[in-house]
């Protein structure tokens, strides 16, 4: 019977199991420009790999529901695709018969041996307590996030056993026998109780015990196992569907293909099963069935509908875009344009580099703004977004210096070469605006936090130098996209005005300090996002004189050349200061 006691100890358990899900989401974000993301990228490089990996990895912790989760996490974070994850999900439905053989074979629930160390509620406390002491403890930032990947991993994982561990009564309770039963001569009745059953208990092996449990008495029959098998396969993507509040649409989506997987898989085969026992094809349909009868149909069940949909993955994919579609704000962060057989042709190679370089730098002018938008008090959830932004970013640059590096490699003319420097330039200049991006995230969350936001002036203030910069970086961005050889032109003259209000907005913000009219506190933090502002500037004046030095037709060295435009000795400079002055610096003066 299911106590109040239960009931509180399932909400705490599904409260760590989701906010362990967070966890673990946010720090494999941090991981993701490593080698973690080349490991799996190569472990899921085709269907089969990724059904092999999904087998794998449920088979050992004897979970479909802890494979689930792990891989809508992973691609929650960017790091899988929804095509790699689907691969992994059909394989975990054939991992988790392993659970089932092991019932048969050795009557136990795997409480002996390797086994033990296998199960979650062992490796997932020993988990917590490794990562907890990383993140404590270790100086290296590497080591703090692998730390706080386990607690996460962890926590998810004592979530997930603390639920079902307050909902175990019903797993003894002779109320599920009578459903196994009374319900499963009934098809469609036998679906839905085998569904229901395991989403509460949330364990398909374990749901699939209690049916094997029951075949000792010899009151389950062949057509009534059937329809509850069956069921049970649905019922255990109550997980992942658990895993993805709050998360970003792909891994609804991958969560998403989870239950339709389960549930056409379960549609097509109890079609053609009870066609077959239609037509009298069979005597044993209402001969009992035993623990093997359950495992191998467990298993023929799985193996077979993985078979059937590995040629329509691609098609899953689609159905599951097509449920949930994008909604415009998702990022682009595709580089499949980058491929390996245009290296053939270098001039071809070098085109779709630049087209790639053009969406990284539309990634890059998207983070910025959400920076500033969250700087000046914008929602919250731009904190997710930068986050989202930022992992596409090492992501896109990470594919398109591997490429470049193998163009560079290729028969090049002179200005082809300068092309791809110059593009490598550009792709980093990408990632350190980004991660000033995130500084400024963290200043503003912080501000929030303690309490200290800007005071009327100061964010006035902030509004106006966010507004420059915005535009300088749109400029940058559009500049490097269309090809401008003489983007320089209109950026060092904004970088120059931005410089200018820098200093004018730090030096009355010391006055606001020795007024008392501003705290320290927030005061070092807006200073900080002072230096932050800098900075970005400092990279997109960089990004355009990338472009005019790839361009550069003069007599000039590429130092001295780059010196004059960083002094603004250029053609055109005074006067689009001048213009850049009039809009941006003197509103600041006014205030």
């Amino acid at each position: 019977m299911i106590t109040i006691f239960d009931i509180v100890s399932m909400l705490g358990g599904l409260a760590l199991f989701l906010y362990g899900m967070h966890m673990l989401s946010a720090s494999l974000e941090k991981m993701s420009g490593s080698k973690l993301t080349k490991i799996l990228e190569k472990l899921t490089g085709s269907v089969w790999k990724s059904v092999a990996l999904g087998v794998g990895i449920t088979a050992l912790v004897q979970s479909s529901s802890a494979t689930t989760v792990i891989t809508v996490g992973l691609v929650n974070s960017g790091i899988l695709k929804l095509g790699q994850a689907i691969g992994i999900i059909m394989g975990s439905n054939i991992g988790t018969t392993v659970t089932s053989h092991l019932l048969r074979l050795t009557e136990i629930s795997g409480t002996s041996g390797i086994m033990t160390l296998l199960k979650p509620d062992f490796f997932a406390p020993l988990c917590a307590i490794i990562g907890a002491a990383l993140a404590m403890f270790s100086k290296k930032s590497g080591k703090r996030t692998i730390g706080e990947i386990l607690v996460g991993f962890g926590m998810l994982f004592i979530g997930m056993d603390l639920m079902e561990g307050s909902l175990s009564p019903l797993r003894e309770s002779p109320l599920m026998g009578e459903l196994f039963t009374k319900f499963g001569s009934n098809p469609i009745l036998g679906i839905i109780v085998g569904a229901g059953v395991t989403a509460i208990i949330q364990s398909s092996s374990a749901s699939v015990g209690i049916l094997q449990a029951l075949s000792v008495t010899g009151a389950i029959t062949w057509s009534s196992a059937i329809p509850i098998i069956l069921g049970q396969n649905i019922g255990t993507t109550i997980t992942a569907i658990l895993s993805v509040i709050g998360a970003s649409k792909n891994a609804k989506r991958t969560a998403l293909a989870h239950l339709y997987f389960n549930v056409i898989g379960t549609v097509i085969f109890t079609v053609a099963v009870f066609a077959v026992q239609s037509m009298g094809i069979g005597d044993f349909w209402d001969t009992t069935i035993d623990k093997s009868g359950i495992a191998n149909f467990h298993t023929i069940f799985n193996v077979t509908m993985t078979i059937l949909f590995l040629p329509f993955t691609g098609l899953l994919e689609k159905l599951c875009m097509k449920t949930i579609p994008s909604d415009g704000t998702e990022i682009d962060s595709d580089t499949s344009a980058l491929a390996p057989m245009l290296l053939a042709t270098p001039s071809a190679a070098i085109v779709q580099s630049e087209i790639v370089l053009k969406k990284l730098m539309d990634v890059t002018c998207d983070c910025v703004k959400c920076a500033l938008e969250r700087l000046n008090g914008g929602d919250i959830k731009l904190g997710e977004r930068i986050n989202e932004q930022h992992t596409a970013i090492l992501k896109m640059e990470d594919n398109l210096r591997q490429y470049l590096f193998k163009v560079s490699e290729c028969d090049l003319s002179d200005a082809q070469a300068k092309e791809v420097t110059e593009m490598l330039v550009r792709a980093d200049d990408c990632i350190h605006i980004a991660e000033h991006c995130i500084k400024i995230r963290d200043t503003a969350e912080d501000m929030s936090e303690k309490g200290k936001g800007l005071t009327i002036a100061g964010k006035r203030e902030m509004e106006l130098l966010g507004k420059a910069l915005l535009f300088l970086m749109e400029t940058a961005a559009k500049g490097s996209g269309e090809q401008n050889k003489r983007i320089d032109a209109k950026t060092e003259p904004l970088c120059f005005v931005i410089s200018e209000m820098t200093e004018l907005v730090r030096s009355r913000h010391m006055e606001r300090l020795k007024s008392g009219e501003c705290s320290y506190e927030a005061g070092s933090l807006f200073m900080g996002t002072l230096i932050d502002i800098e900075r970005i500037t400092k990279h997109c004046s960089n990004i355009g004189v990338s472009m005019a030095l790839q361009y550069k037709n003069n007599s000039l060295s590429e130092q001295e050349f780059a010196r004059r435009i960083h002094r603004g000795d250029t053609e055109h400079f005074t006067e689009h200061y001048i213009g850049y002055k009039e809009e941006y610096y003197s509103p600041l003066i006014a205030e």
